[in-house]
């Protein structure tokens, strides 16, 4: 580029293929750039006009068909030589069809429930039963009547420990991160799927996701805590947004599927593999039975069945009543 410029005068830059080579615009070098206007050719053709950036874009379209052109920045033209028009029009043309539809539009944003999910006082609740069975130890009975046991649930059939397990911890540690880091997970998937429906899901999907815990390993097993549904969780929001993203068009680009469970996985390695007594097993099988519940409410169209408040009281009663049940039944 010229060392001085009139401002007065129009700012035209010629851009010659042969000299710009693949080199981005950014790093054009001196040499490839003039403004001095007996550089340029006449009679020159206008093949687009606008705003710079975009003149700029196509610049680079040109340039890497090895057409040369001129971009006249105060006018916003970009131009060519005569004999070029019609090469650098059906490249321009290419160009625009190639990226008509890019960057595709963003999802549509989920609806958000409209009743406030009661995490809190549930949290609170949860906290409260603690007070009142203790932590873990050998003599205590609501952990020996209530705990994941795997011969008992295998061979004697006390199923209700999947479920009488989510309501147990083994310390204060273990309760406060379940109710902090698993308190706002469960808020989230209440606002997205209505209170009851959450509280149901989570139940059912904690009770699968430890029976298939005991089922692959094979092995005496103990534990407890509402990890397992706080995973689930987790799950359910990646199959929602999977579930979402199908329905809203048939064709998904890798972006959109890998980004969920991306989210889903680091959620999982981060908050659920640590510790020596952390049950991974666990976890992982309550984040699988969550993700394929949540892909299959949402193609299913269930969740937007079930948001009238009616139906959430509904299930959230049906939820707490599994609950209640499967106690009387560990403490008979």
């Amino acid at each position: 580029m010229c060392n001085q410029c009139n401002i007065d005068q129009p700012i035209v830059k010629l851009f010659r293929p042969e000299a710009l080579g693949s080199a981005p615009l950014s790093m054009m070098p001196p040499s490839s750039l003039h403004t001095e206007n007996q550089l340029r050719p006449e009679p020159l053709t206008q093949v687009a006009s606008g705003e710079l950036d975009r003149l700029e874009s196509l610049s680079l379209v040109l340039s890497a068909v090895g057409v040369a052109h001129w971009l006249d920045e105060q006018n916003g033209e970009l131009l060519v030589a005569e004999h070029d028009a019609a090469t650098a029009a059906f490249h321009l043309r290419q160009y625009s069809l190639e990226n008509a539809d890019w960057p595709p539009a963003p999802p549509p944003p989920r609806p958000i429930h409209p009743q406030t999910p009661p995490t809190i006082v549930l949290m609170a609740l949860l906290a409260l039963f603690f007070v009142h069975t203790g932590p873990w130890s050998t003599g205590n009975n609501w952990f020996a009547q209530g705990a994941v046991d795997g011969p008992a649930i295998l061979q004697q059939g006390e199923w209700w420990r999947l479920a009488t397990a989510l309501t147990l911890h083994a310390d204060l540690v273990h309760l406060a991160g379940n109710g902090l880091i698993g308190g706002l997970m469960i808020h989230l998937l209440g606002k997205t799927v209505g209170y009851g429906l959450a509280w149901l899901l989570l139940i059912v999907s904690g009770m699968a996701g430890n029976l298939l815990n005991v089922v692959v390993r094979h092995q005496p097993h103990l534990s407890v805590g509402l990890s397992t549904a706080v995973f689930a969780a987790i799950g359910l929001l990646v199959g929602l947004q999977l579930g979402h993203s199908r329905t809203r068009s048939q064709t998904r680009s890798l972006r959109e599927l890998l980004l969920p469970l991306g989210a889903g996985a680091g959620l999982l390695a981060a908050l659920g593999s640590e510790g020596v007594r952390t049950d991974l097993g666990a976890h992982f099988f309550g984040g699988i039975v969550g993700l394929c519940c949540g892909v299959l409410l949402e193609m299913t169209g269930a969740v937007a069945r079930c948001r009238r408040p009616f139906i959430q009281a509904l299930l959230f009663s049906l939820a707490v009543t599994i609950l209640m049940w499967c106690w009387r039944l560990a403490l008979r």
